[in-house]
């Protein structure tokens, strides 16, 4: 449990650099993936065996909750907005600080590179020098042959250094392969295959990214834009409420109000409407959420979330999530972290609807999301306008932030009489 001080000192570290790949000039709007509301029910007869077993569906272990059915989406950023990225140049490029090239040769005989392969690299007339950086443009074929260990040490190094976005930021793929995460995205089966060669792993999250390399097999402009747009894919969970006349919805409404009637006069109306209609029995997991947290599930950031200069991050996300409208001043970490400790309690396992769930790494909070229910949260990962608001279960989350030393999380709770954050 930390102290008051040690987390004021530690909320604000390193909290507005987590994963910052884009810039902020982009003038896109928001554009929503709609979650379905309420659903109705085609058979009144009792299901068969075999309309139950649905592809990917999945349904939530027991708890006060009450009966979540779940499955995965994929979200892709729209095309509106990937046009306004430029697109990654087809000629790869390493950059190092130029204090670091005299050290290249023994760190590429390291990992195994060819030395026919390291040879070109180091070659002065394939090498530019500028600003005390120094940039190497291997050729795609040798890139395309590198093994996953050459990869994960290179890019280890190159990530050290913001000259390589895609290095310091790489496409996270949390599925266990890579043709489960690009089924659905509309790539041709030569290009997931080139994916797939090219992917290494990153502690427990398969990474990828050669983007550049990408780009010499686009087979036109709009492929090439595709390409890009498939790699903004971020897997979300879409989750459905099952109520009936056997549910107990004085237990569920007291989980869903923390147990103090919070918000009980916007979401007990609509329960017991589903309850009490025929024929219906689905009641989408967002009517029970609060209105902003509903407004911004499944979309993108658009310009107007620019407007103080920066875009949303996690811990604006997390404090922001029982608030009708957003507080921005929550943008400042150091305000942030004020009021986590007004507002606020340390509390440890099992969390409940509403905690706050911080991220440590060592002393440092490096990711924060807001506790739903069966370990899954509300989240943002990550400050750019290409990340999305999703649902997500934590260790996939803990997948998508790639850290090296020990890390635990923290859950802080809404103190009883403390009103809206």
């Amino acid at each position: 449990m930390l102290a008051n001080s040690t987390f004021r000192r530690v909320f604000g570290i390193g909290v507005t650099t987590v994963f910052i790949a884009v810039s902020l000039f982009l003038a896109v709007s928001p554009h929503a993936l709609c979650q379905i509301g309420v659903f109705p029910v085609t058979n009144q007869s009792p299901p068969t065996a075999s309309a139950i077993k649905q592809p990917g569906v999945f349904y939530a272990k027991p708890g006060p909750w009450g009966k979540l059915r779940c499955f995965y989406i994929f979200l892709e950023a729209p095309m509106e907005m990937v046009e306004n990225y430029p697109l990654p140049p087809s000629k790869p490029r390493w950059s190092f600080p130029e204090s670091e090239f005299p050290k290249l040769a023994d760190l590429f005989k390291s990992t195994g590179l060819p030395e026919k392969f390291a040879a070109a690299l180091l070659n002065p007339q394939n090498c530019v020098v500028e600003s005390g950086m120094v940039h190497l443009f291997p050729a795609v074929a040798d890139v395309e042959a590198m093994t996953p260990t050459m990869r994960d040490v290179i890019y280890t190094e190159l990530a050290k250094c913001t000259a390589n976005e895609f290095y310091c930021h790489p496409v996270r793929i949390t599925t266990d392969t890579v043709d489960e995460w690009f089924r659905s995205s509309g790539l041709r089966p030569e290009l997931i295959a080139k994916i797939r060669q090219m992917a290494y792993r990153k502690a427990d999250c398969l990474a990828f990214s050669d983007l550049s390399v990408m780009m010499n097999y686009a087979a036109s402009d709009a492929e090439a834009r595709s390409i890009y747009k498939a790699f903004t894919r971020t897997r979300s969970l879409m989750v459905q409420m099952e109520l009936g006349d056997g549910t107990n919805l004085d237990e569920l409404l007291d989980y869903w109000t923390l147990g103090i009637g919070l918000r009980r006069k916007d979401i007990e109306p609509i329960m017991r409407a589903i309850v009490e209609t025929a024929g219906v029995d689905r009641l989408g997991l967002s009517h029970v959420l609060p209105a902003l947290a509903r407004k911004l599930l499944y979309t993108y950031p658009g310009i107007e979330f620019a407007r103080q200069g920066v875009f949303p991050d996690c811990h604006w996300t997390a404090l922001n999530f029982f608030n009708y409208e957003p507080h921005e001043y929550l943008l400042d970490s150091r305000m942030a972290s004020n009021l986590v400790l007004e507002k606020f309690e340390p509390v440890n396992p099992p969390y409940r609807y509403g905690d706050v769930l911080f991220f440590m790494e060592n002393t440092a909070a490096f990711h924060s999301c807001v506790y739903l229910a069966d370990d899954m949260v509300f989240t943002k990962n990550g400050r750019n306008a290409l990340s999305p608001w999703v649902i997500m279960k934590i260790p996939e989350v803990q997948k998508i932030y790639i850290y090296t030393r020990p890390s635990h999380i923290q859950g802080y709770r809404l103190k009883k009489n403390a009103g809206n954050p």
